[in-house]
């Protein structure tokens, strides 16, 4: 026992070890807890995070819209993001615009735009009719990248001086919105229809000929249906609702198939040659009137609707249409001007009790000449020179009726009679999208 006792005589009392296994134990609980911890803040924060992300993703992302501008008469410049500038002449092929471009026509050009979606060239969104002396700029022009998304297609101009029409259509995949700044408010329209907006100096003025607007200027918000328009002058309070001008033809926009039209019968020159079709088919998602004849010697068809309007004291009488020349085989209007492709025809009694008509011929193709006059040489009425529009294009035609026959040294009408829509020639396809005779009081 002695060696045994001298083996701990260096030690004083028994060995423990309590002390030392304790605070390792509180160490590797404190550094699991904080593992822990940090494991599941960050599990967390991934399954918080990438769900939000990737629906944030699924959400906003973008794609642009096929936006194509078309110069309907004359010469049109557009402007691109950079400054750039090119010019589109009456009959070219359009030409692609993005966001952050701008088209500016003169006193006598007039331009289309017509918006698409994504990586398409059929069934547009909306077509713009940019009049002449204006200037629009194209902000974004904008679709989501993923079906999934919640986000509407968007459309954003900003229209600095002149006048503007536009043309929604229905979307049966996603809403589409429309906003129109100008130096005096903003538009807003999210429904299918039909809307004018006029910029000048001294004031904006917007009309809903169809569908629903929202209009806001001077933290002031009013909103327009069918039929009703605003003012927005420069230096005062919004003024409106208030009437727009009335259109005196019904069911101009075929909405309605032949409703309040008469369709005549095809007259044909030559007894062994055919008549031509008259259907109401879809042009570029619109409802539209398309004559079409493939033959010899002359034909022609026309549609004809009974106004029975006195308009003597009406300030303004503007006709509008909307129309596509898709061929016609002869050149010009033929050798007596007489086979334009399109014509329109307005009968009317002037202010002494004479009948009289008024006409517009439309021609696509074909160089004006002694043998292919530009004027019907044959016809006893009111006309002016035939008019040549792009083919195969969306073209548009507005005339104030009461400047033009005063202009023309014609007696101004009292009453209106009726107005028709004569296709003619001999092999010709026709389509007409829209027509409109608007009344000023």
């Amino acid at each position: 026992m002695e060696r045994s006792d001298r083996r701990f005589e260096g030690i004083q009392g028994p060995l423990d070890m309590s002390h030392y296994s304790e605070a390792a134990y509180v160490e590797r609980q404190r550094l699991s807890w904080i593992v822990l911890l940090a494991s599941f803040s960050i599990c967390m924060i991934f399954t918080v995070a990438v769900p939000v992300g990737v629906n944030a993703a699924l959400q906003n992302m973008k794609l642009s819209l096929n936006t194509v501008a078309q110069a309907n008469q004359g010469t049109v410049r557009v402007d691109n993001a950079r400054g750039e500038s090119q010019v589109i002449i009456a009959g070219e092929n359009g030409l692609p615009v993005a966001a952050g471009a701008r088209v500016l026509t003169d006193e006598t050009s007039t331009a289309s735009l017509l918006v698409y979606p994504p990586d398409l060239t059929e069934n547009p969104l909306a077509r713009l009719q940019i009049y002449s002396r204006s200037l629009v700029n194209l902000n974004e022009a904008s679709a989501p990248r993923f079906g999934l998304s919640d986000e509407a297609q968007k459309l954003e101009l900003h229209l600095d001086n002149g006048r503007i029409q536009l043309t929604v259509l229905q979307d049966e995949e996603r809403p589409f919105a429309v906003s129109i700044n100008t130096p005096h408010g903003l538009v807003f329209v999210s429904h299918p229809g039909q809307y004018a907006v006029v910029v000048d100096n001294e004031e904006t003025q917007i009309s809903v000929q169809e569908g629903q607007a929202d209009v806001l200027a001077n933290s002031q918000g009013k909103r327009l249906g069918s039929g009703q328009r605003a003012e927005i002058p420069a230096n005062g309070d919004m003024v409106g609702p208030l009437t727009t001008d009335r259109n005196l033809i019904r069911n101009g926009d075929f909405y309605d198939s032949w409703a309040d039209w008469s369709l005549y019968v095809w007259n044909v020159e030559l007894s062994d040659q055919p008549e031509g079709t008259s259907e109401i088919v879809e042009v570029s998602g619109e409802p539209g009137v398309e004559f079409t004849r493939e033959g010899t010697g002359h034909a022609d068809v026309r549609m004809r609707q009974v106004i029975g309007q006195d308009v003597t004291d009406y300030d303004a009488l503007r006709l509008l249409l909307t129309f596509q020349i898709t061929s016609h085989s002869l050149g010009v209007c033929g050798v007596q001007g007489s086979e334009c492709p399109l014509f329109v025809r307005l009968n009317y009694t002037d202010d002494r009790g004479v009948k009289r008509t008024w006409q517009h011929g439309f021609y696509s193709t074909g160089d004006v000449s002694p043998t292919t006059p530009d004027a019907c040489v044959s016809c006893a009425v009111v006309q002016d020179t035939h008019q040549r529009v792009p083919l195969g294009q969306v073209s548009f035609y507005e005339a104030d009726l009461l400047e033009e026959l005063a202009r023309q040294g014609a007696p101004l009408p009292a009453f209106i009679e009726d107005v028709s829509l004569v296709a003619s020639g001999h092999s010709f396809q026709v389509e007409i999208l829209d027509v409109a005779l608007m009344v000023e009081e």
